[in-house]
């Protein structure tokens, strides 16, 4: 119930979240957030927000769907989910996990977006799908494009991923270059993405060895060996990890981002992070950052919930994805 409560009060001080959290998302940017004008017509907190009992979908051995309300039937043996859900239409979270990450962890995520009224696709993929693309991670990918193009009213879509959960939405985006006259309209949906400790791929083999085991010896170990993977395995794995992080400079969606990174992060370092959204920042897309101090890698929720709150909802009233949520929920 605190976290009910808290959350309840913070979607119904949006106005003026919409000033106060993305003027201190601004630490690393430029000023041009300043002018940030509150959204004046906000509905009552409790309009939009539904405290549900927790019901899911799980879809393949990768993918999972938590729906905002536990009113609505969930298909047995389709991934199309109804006429119920199409008639509601509500926003989706597209959630890209972390390597080996639990789901204790990942509920709190889908939690906090259930509770504002969207539904969540999770994605999560293993050591083996991401060290042989094209029999794990794109094979994943591809099971989440056929989950979209069969619910064309999950609609818009928020990205938010973490670490090398960057890395698999990016093959996605591939998928849909490759692919274009069947996915490409996929991107009118995508109106904002946040990434939560992104790993690039400079960032895979030590980030990868410290998400397997926390035994020092073996991190370096496998460290050791992933960085001789990617030399040896270029044309059956490294080419893949270049053309998806080059989708991710680039901003392929062409979104808005927000993202959330620490100094002491040595996995998702701020100077990697930089070098992608200031690409971003220089070909016009617009870019917010938080930075805390100190916090660990894909722990920044954990150790600063409130204002991680704070500033995902400022980030949805900015790209208007809580009105989304509030037209849904009306229904």
């Amino acid at each position: 119930m605190l976290f009910q409560g808290r959350l309840c009060a913070l979607v119904g001080t949006t106005s003026r979240l919409s000033t106060v959290a993305l003027r201190s998302a601004t630490e690393l940017r430029p000023a041009s957030l300043m002018g940030l004008k509150a959204q004046t017509h906000v509905l009552p907190a409790m309009a939009f927000i539904q405290f549900r009992n927790v019901h899911s979908l799980k879809l393949s051995r990768g993918i999972e769907f938590f729906p905002a309300s536990s009113d609505l039937p969930l298909p047995k043996n389709s991934i199309q989910l109804g006429p119920a859900y199409a008639e509601q239409s509500r926003p989706m979270t597209l959630l890209f996990c972390w390597l080996m990450s639990k789901e204790k962890h990942i509920r709190k995520y889908a939690d906090l977006y259930n509770n504002m009224g969207f539904d969540v696709l999770k994605v999560r993929v293993t050591p083996y799908d991401l060290l042989r693309p094209t029999k794990g991670s794109q094979i994943v990918v591809e099971q989440v494009l056929q989950f979209l193009n069969a619910n064309p009213s999950q609609n818009p879509l928020l990205i938010h991923g973490f670490s090398v959960g960057a890395y698999v939405f990016t093959e996605l985006l591939v998928k849909v270059e490759k692919e274009f006259d069947k996915h490409g309209h996929l991107l009118d949906r995508m109106v904002g993405q946040i990434w939560d400790s992104p790993v690039d791929l400079e960032g895979i083999p030590f980030g990868t060895s410290r998400a397997i085991t926390n035994n020092v010896t073996i991190q370096n170990s496998i460290q050791k060996y992933l960085e001789w993977y990617l030399k040896v395995r270029y044309n059956t794995s490294t080419i893949h990890y270049e053309r998806a992080s080059a989708k991710m400079h680039q901003n392929y969606v062409g979104a808005p981002g927000l993202f959330f990174i620490s100094e002491n992060d040595p996995v998702a370092t701020p100077k990697m992070v930089a070098k992608v959204y200031n690409k971003w920042e220089g070909n016009g897309h617009e870019v917010f950052v938080k930075c805390w101090d100190k916090s660990r890698h894909v722990s920044h929720y954990r150790m600063y919930q409130k204002e991680y709150e704070d500033h995902v909802i400022a980030f949805l009233e900015r790209i208007r994805l809580l009105e989304s949520a509030r037209r849904a929920a009306s229904l």
